[in-house]
C-alpha cells in the first residue's frame, strides 16, 4: 500500500483527494491546508509520497515549502503538483507508477 500525505488547499482538498483514493493500492494517511503542519506530519508518518499541492494557500512562498520539504531528508517521493493540472491526470499517473512499482518490488501476488 503506498502512503500519501496531501498538502492542499480547502477549495479542492475534497476533489483531489478523492481522485487519489480511486487509485488501487493507495492510501491518503493525512491531508491538510496548512505546510508546517503538513511538514511536520511527514516527520512522523513518513508517508511513501509527499504531494504538495502550488493551489493550496502556502505560508511562505511555494518555493520554500518545496525546499523545506526536500530538507526533511525524508525517503519520502516529493510530488509538486500544479494548480495548472487541473484535472489531476499526471498527479494521478505519477501516484499510481509509484504504487505499481512498490508492489512489484514487494513481491506481492497478482504483480
Amino acid at each position: 500500500m503506498l502512503t500519501v500525505l496531501v498538502l492542499v488547499g480547502r477549495r479542492r482538498a475534497k476533489e483531489l483527494i478523492a481522485r487519489i483514493e480511486s487509485i488501487p493500492e493507495v492510501c491518503v494517511l493525512s491531508h491538510t491546508h496548512d505546510s508546517s503542519l503538513a511538514l511536520a506530519r511527514a516527520r512522523v508518518l513518513l508517508p511513501d509520497a509527499l504531494v504538495v499541492d502550488l493551489g493550496a494557500d502556502l505560508s511562505g512562498d511555494a518555493a520554500a515549502v518545496v525546499h523545506r520539504a526536500r530538507g526533511l531528508g525524508l525517503p519520502s517521493e516529493l510530488i509538486v503538483h500544479t494548480a495548472a493540472e487541473h484535472r489531476s491526470d499526471g498527479l494521478i499517473h505519477t501516484l499510481t507508477r509509484l504504487a505499481r512499482a512498490q508492489h512489484l518490488a514487494q513481491g506481492l501476488p497478482g504483480s
